[in-house]
């Protein structure tokens, strides 16, 4: 799957989840946060697609996402991260 795919199956599974991705350019690296009692995701729109990708699967690996059906290849993608930040904390 192309990466501009992947970048647009990762904002369907924000509408599900009612998060709204905001792409900004600036200094800034991007992430998950609650802006107002609204959940955002902030991508840094300067950056290239591989790292707005990155920081998109970082933001969808903090949330429980077993009873959403999730296309097999951002599950691939958010797993991995998962297990990566396992081994980030020891």
């Amino acid at each position: 799957m192309k990466p501009s795919q992947i970048m647009c199956e990762f904002e369907l599974l924000a509408e599900q989840l009612e998060i709204r991705i905001v792409q900004g350019k600036g200094n800034f690296k991007g992430g998950y946060c609650i802006l107002e009692d609204e959940s955002v995701i902030v991508v840094n729109k300067n950056k290239p697609i591989e790292h707005r990708i990155k920081c998109l699967v970082q933001a969808f690996s903090n949330f429980k996402l077993d009873s959403l059906y999730v296309k097999p290849i951002l599950r691939d993608l958010i797993e991995k991260e998962r297990e990566t930040s396992l081994f980030k904390d020891n």
